[in-house]
């Protein structure tokens, strides 16, 4: 198997970070310590918003986040096919469907113009996709709740350190109901696998903090039933095993402490990228749009071609440079064929078909980012 010398997406880890785990390590506590309280308030407080709650990975927040609104077998969900699997699973999980909306070209994500066309009496919640980094429109999407009665759950995946045009922080909740986060090891920063809920809702916090915890109360105060029974705790919900370990909280703690710098980073190699890209008619990048503060967890161009982008793949694997592609619309993977989704949304399918996610992370240095660009121009014959 060939090794890439330049991958298109990894970690950033020092001594900090490896000596935050240590002392975890060789504390008495490994997991349901302080170091996940210590971390849900530092990313509360990062992102502006009343309340967070870490659990296992950015799957599990989505299935919490959409099981404590209600989702339940044939109501539906509004979202984005080009987005990873998990943003629907999560909602197939709890017997519910989903309608696709189709993407703006230029930017990936969710037109908002189309979503009124999509909701039903069915409908429950619109989870718009952050991107990329590119934080959605959330005022508008925000508006369109409203006006029919329905919830918003930010899948914020690829997010966090993104800002909305009027420079609040995605993860603030402003505009939803809650905001998830995923935490694997590509992401802004890495707890190994996690994952993170932000809200403003009181009621939604204490229930997810009971549904990560297989939905058992251990508060007295909280008990329905009143014992004197020592240790006594009781299950009042079928909840799940989505906690994070007090290993993974230190490790978010240490890197959220560099989150900004990192993101810095990704947006110096993004800014090489595109002022290349603008001289080179063969190939687009996506949008930024003015105003919005992008953490670019992907750099994305567009090719002109299928067999023009299966290539340059190749061309790139050949000289140890990895790239990847950053979404199949969710409709055609065989499970959701199977399932009867018969969906065609045309700008997602013809964005699949040119897209490739180039190398971006905070550890690439200026060569590495220079090399990725004259291979291309060489494949391109710019």
């Amino acid at each position: 198997m060939l090794t890439n010398n330049i991958s298109y997406g990894k970690q950033s880890i020092d001594d900090t970070d490896i000596d935050a785990v240590i002392d975890v390590l060789k504390s008495d506590r490994l997991t349901q310590g302080s170091k996940v309280d210590e971390f849900e308030e530092a990313i509360a407080n990062y992102c502006g918003a009343k309340y967070a709650v870490a659990v296992s990975s950015g799957t599990s927040a989505l299935h919490l986040a959409y099981q404590v609104l209600g989702l339940t077998t044939g109501d539906e969900i509004i979202t984005s096919p080009i987005t990873f699997a998990a943003t629907t699973n999560a909602a197939l999980y709890l017997g519910a469907k989903v309608k696709f909306v189709d993407i703006v070209s230029s930017t990936v994500l969710m037109d908002n113009d189309k979503i009124e066309d999509s909701i039903s009496s069915k409908t429950k919640i619109i989870v718009p996709v952050h991107f990329a980094g590119l934080a959605s429109d959330m005022v508008a999407i925000s508006d369109i709740a409203t006006k029919h009665n329905l919830r918003v759950v930010e899948d914020a995946a690829h997010a966090l350190g993104s800002r909305y045009y009027n420079g609040k922080k995605v993860g603030c909740s402003d505009y939803s109901d809650m905001t998830v986060f995923s935490f694997h090891p590509v992401k802004s920063i890495t707890t190994g696998e996690g994952g993170i809920i932000t809200t403003n809702s009181k009621e939604l916090y204490d229930k997810l903090k009971i549904l990560r915890s297989h939905g058992i109360v251990r508060d007295s105060a909280d008990h329905k039933y009143k014992s004197t029974v020592p240790y006594y705790h009781e299950m009042q919900y079928l909840g799940y095993n989505y906690r994070m370990t007090d290993i993974q909280a230190a490790l978010g703690i240490s890197q959220l402490k560099r989150l900004d710098k990192f993101v810095k980073r990704r947006n110096l190699i993004s800014n090489f990228y595109r002022i290349n890209f603008l001289e080179n008619s063969k190939v687009n990048a996506l949008e930024n749009l003015d105003g919005r503060y992008n953490s670019y967890h992907l750099f994305v161009i567009l090719l002109e071609d299928i067999d023009k982008r299966n290539k340059l793949i190749s061309f790139l694997e050949s000289k140890k440079i990895s790239t990847q592609i950053h979404y199949m619309p969710v409709y055609k993977h065989p499970y959701y064929i199977d399932q009867g989704y018969t969906d065609f949304l045309p700008n997602a399918e013809d964005y699949y078909k040119r897209c490739i996610s180039l190398p971006i992370y905070p550890a690439m240095d200026d060569s590495e980012a220079k090399l990725v660009m004259d291979y291309i121009n060489e494949f391109i014959g710019f």
